[in-house]
């Protein structure tokens, strides 16, 4: 299945990585300011009990996580007030999550668009 990692920033998404198996969170209903194509989106936000209601549980293997601005993902860690992005080619970018959410540090390009394609098999 391909999926849409959306980040809503401020700690408030799930750390994804090739290969990862695990538990992950979907809406139920994507947002509306997610352009999802119709595919399920991770889920972002409140895990409190008034938001449970917003998502579902699915087991699965990533296979790829792909940007298309930024090329091959191998890993997003989502802790702190900046995101980790670990690049397939090596390369670590660190994101303001916090501040100036989106905003790639060390780089020239701003990133117009942060949905992010993810491979992933349903286990």
């Amino acid at each position: 299945m391909e999926a849409i990692w959306y980040p809503f920033w401020y700690e408030c998404d799930q750390a994804i990585a090739v290969g990862q198996v695990a538990v992950f969170d979907f809406f139920k209903t994507p947002p509306d300011y997610v352009a999802h194509e119709g595919k399920r989106v991770f889920y972002h936000g409140s895990y409190g009990k008034d938001h449970q209601h917003l998502f579902e549980a699915i087991r699965l293997r990533i296979l790829s996580v792909r940007h298309p601005q930024l090329g091959s993902i191998e890993a997003i860690d989502t802790k702190g007030l900046d995101y980790t992005f670990l690049m397939e080619d090596g390369r670590i970018l660190e994101v303001n999550a916090e501040e100036e959410p989106g905003r790639v540090f060390e780089s020239p390009a701003p990133v117009d668009d942060w949905l992010i394609y993810v491979q992933a098999e349903i286990l």
